[in-house]
């Protein structure tokens, strides 16, 4: 597993990541021992990044990590965040912020994370981030505290997102749906946040399972000029090692910019999949043929 420079924190993190939003299943349904397992074998594996949410599995996914962490004592970099807790009602004040992160703390069973992110892929307005008594406020006594080390964003929109990275409030974001197969919009993004040396994680590589095992489930979503582009694209990947799935992953691993992608595995063979298909980079002729396909569109989900 090679590993990579995590921004301005100054951590080197495996280039891979185990994201926690689907450790149960895409319904949220699977045995629990086998997430825990999922999460295990990710460590063994050589995956040092750990990414969960307040809200992934109905509220579940903190506490699947804490278990499987029970008892290990390697090194690893485990990020949360907050934005949803609770469902209804979280007003992005400090309060909030700071009650939503110790009741992650309960969960997780740690007496800090290394990253605490602000879950934002509503965003919020930047008033309630950066304003008096708002979410930066709670963030910043959060790692006063030693509750946390690091601080991080995480969303979908562009323009939001270049301008958190400009503030330099924040040492980590995640981008979530910009920059996989079928859309690069995230480019000129990781420019402004490597320009400010904040540490760029990638969610969703293969968008919500489009280029997975969720292929047939979701590809209603998309109309006929994005039929034909993924189309194309299973085309072009068909003879590469994995085939597209694996595609996907070392295609959002080709940027420079990028410190980690995301993995929702949900089995330990998933995780190992994806641990096979970083071991080799994306040659550059496909990479520059998905660019010439994907046009830079920004696509509405």
């Amino acid at each position: 597993m090679r590993t990579r420079r995590l921004g301005r924190t100054g951590l080197e993190v495996s280039e891979i990541g185990m994201g926690g939003a689907w450790l149960l299943g895409r319904r949220g349904k699977g045995p629990v021992e086998q997430a825990v397992a999922t999460v295990r074998r990710a460590l063994e594996s050589g995956i040092t990044y750990l990414d969960t949410a307040e809200c992934y599995i109905g509220g579940r996914s903190e506490a699947l990590f804490g278990e499987a962490l029970e008892g290990y004592e390697g090194e690893y970099v485990l990020a949360t965040k907050c934005g949803h807790r609770p469902a209804e009602g979280f007003d992005w004040s400090r309060g909030s912020v700071l009650g939503s992160l110790e009741e992650s703390l309960r969960l997780l069973r740690r007496p800090g994370v290394d990253v605490f992110q602000l879950h934002t892929p509503a965003e919020p307005p930047l008033e309630a981030i950066f304003g008096a008594g708002g979410a930066l406020e709670g963030l910043r006594e959060a790692r006063e505290r030693g509750l946390c080390r690091f601080l991080g964003i995480t969303g979908r929109n562009l323009e939001f997102l270049t301008r958190c990275a400009e503030s330099d409030a924040f040492d980590t974001m995640i981008v979530f749906q910009r920059f996989d197969l079928l859309e690069q919009s995230a480019r000129p993004l990781f420019q402004a946040a490597a320009a400010h040396d904040v540490g760029v994680i990638l969610g969703s590589p293969l968008r919500l399972g489009l280029f997975g095992s969720a292929r047939g489930e979701v590809i209603d979503r998309y109309g006929d000029e994005d039929r034909s582009q993924i189309e194309v694209l299973e085309t072009l990947l068909a003879a590469q090692p994995g085939g597209v799935t694996a595609s996907a992953i070392r295609f959002a691993l080709s940027p420079t910019e990028v410190s980690v992608v995301l993995s929702g595995a949900a089995t330990p063979e998933e995780i190992e999949g994806v641990v096979s298909a970083a071991a080799e980079p994306l040659p550059g002729a496909v990479v520059d043929e998905v660019y010439r396909l994907g046009g830079g569109k920004v696509r509405v989900l």
